[in-house]
């Protein structure tokens, strides 16, 4: 990116250069003395708006946690091995705490959790979203939590700009750690809204509250940061999660609408949703490519980005009602959407080093491409060995297609008993002067198993 020439401050007070010395001291007089007068103002303001940085960091030293997670099975998105983030309470008599999805991991994972002092103990995943960066867990019981102050969220509040905050968690595992900012501004411009804040947010800080400093709320999640950029940090906004955790509180479903659509990317920023591609269920609410989205009737708010439109219809999945602006005219289209698959249920086959999983990608059928993907090679196997690589998609085997993951478990459960070698064909999206490269592999299966959350990833 082009730097521009730095700005350089100007001084309190004006250049004589073309102005003779007595008008010069003039008016430097009398810019001096409404330079002293605006300092002797904002010194009063200050004075009369007690900064309550202390307290808030010290409320936040009791609901605040370290989330440690363990995944050895990563579907695609994820990475084996260990990871270190934040967390705080949401609900003290239920004992969950709310974090990153990325800290927990989207994968079948181990997440502990530790109060400051205390013992990390293994949790239960309650909701991973597969939209929003993120997830609550549960404690075994609520002995650790009951006796908690929950800290408040400000779900119907957008902080404005200017506004002061601070991040709170551990950073580079230096716990329990205060940081503070500004809220700079709010972005959708990477696929989820961010809100954009300049308080310090580095690797442990993920999962961690993002907190006014004037009255100690919850504004957001602290989630990311661009690496190489000065105070450039992202937070989810709470408001998001609170429609959430109210859902899942009333034992209903939180879950966003599997809706089959790929949106044209607002580069922009002329905040507006259009439909670039639908690939819908029969059935469902439809939408067409070009449809640009203006609200979901009912709820308050025209629609700027896809995370405004997820929002507007979790829990409303059964019977939704959306006004689009189509071929030059507005028109109302009524309908239901499945729900989205949830990630906690996610499930895989591994075979000779190989995690095969369901497409993720939304686009699929642009590409002709259906079944199942590789989303983990484990490094040293055979499948390692093979050359395939994560991200290759699984097109047959032993020339014939495999529809669900029962059939594909069974087919190669079959070959490891009889103890003979399968043949695996695949495709690569590799660009040039085709799109695909296609490979075929004759594999001896081996450590054959099931992957899932409730196998504990095994």
């Amino acid at each position: 990116m082009h730097q521009s020439d730095p700005i350089r401050p100007r001084p309190c007070r004006p250049s004589p250069n073309d102005l003779n010395r007595r008008r010069a001291r003039s008016r430097a007089a009398a810019l001096m003395l409404a330079c002293a007068g605006a300092a002797t103002s904002l010194s009063a303001v200050a004075a009369t708006a007690p900064d309550r940085s202390e307290a808030v960091f010290k409320g936040a030293l009791h609901y605040t946690v370290q989330v440690r997670t363990r995944v050895s099975m990563p579907f695609s998105g994820d990475t084996k091995g260990s990871s270190f983030g934040s967390g705080f309470v949401v609900d003290a008599e239920r004992g969950w705490i709310m974090t990153n999805a990325h800290v927990v991991s989207r994968s079948p994972s181990t997440v502990e959790v530790a109060f400051r002092d205390g013992e990390f103990v293994e949790t239960r995943k309650v909701w991973v979203d597969p939209h929003m960066d993120l997830a609550i867990v549960a404690m075994p019981d609520n002995k650790l939590t009951r006796a908690i102050k929950v800290p408040e969220l400000a779900c119907s509040w957008d902080p404005p700009v200017g506004h002061p905050v601070g991040a709170f968690g551990h950073p580079w595992r230096l716990q329990f750690t205060g940081t503070r900012g500004i809220i700079s501004g709010v972005t959708a411009r990477y696929r989820t809204e961010l809100m954009q804040t300049d308080a310090p947010i580095n690797q442990g800080n993920s999962g961690g509250p993002l907190i006014s400093l004037n009255d100690g709320r919850i504004v957001g999640i602290n989630t990311a940061s661009i690496r190489g950029a000065q105070n450039t940090n992202f937070a989810v906004a709470i408001k998001y999660a609170c429609r959430i955790l109210d859902l899942l509180q009333a034992g209903a479903d939180p879950s966003p609408p599997d809706h089959g659509l790929v949106f044209f990317r607002d580069m922009d920023n002329r905040k507006e949703l259009r439909v670039a591609r639908a690939y819908q269920h029969p059935g469902t609410l439809a939408l067409e490519p070009g449809d640009l989205i203006l609200e979901v009737i009912g709820q308050a708010g025209r629609i700027e980005n896809e995370t405004q439109v997820i929002h507007a219809l979790r829990g409303r999945l059964d019977n939704a009602s959306l006004r689009v602006h189509r071929n030059g005219a507005e028109v109302v289209v009524n309908g239901a959407k499945r729900p989205a698959e949830r990630v906690v249920e996610r499930r895989g086959v591994y075979a000779s080093g190989l995690l095969f999983g369901p497409m993720i990608l939304r686009d699929a059928p642009e590409i002709g491409a259906r079944g199942f993907m590789v989303h983990h090679v484990e490094p040293g196997s055979l499948g390692e060995a093979q050359e395939v690589g994560r991200g290759d998609i699984l097109e047959a085997v032993d020339g014939e297609k495999v529809e669900t993951l029962e059939a594909l478990s069974a087919r190669l459960a079959a070959a490891q008993t009889e103890r003979r070698r399968v043949r695996l064909a695949f495709k690569r999206l590799v660009g040039g002067d085709t799109t695909f490269a296609y490979l075929e592999r004759a594999f001896v299966i081996r450590d054959l198993r099931q992957v899932s959350e409730s196998a504990g990833g095994s």
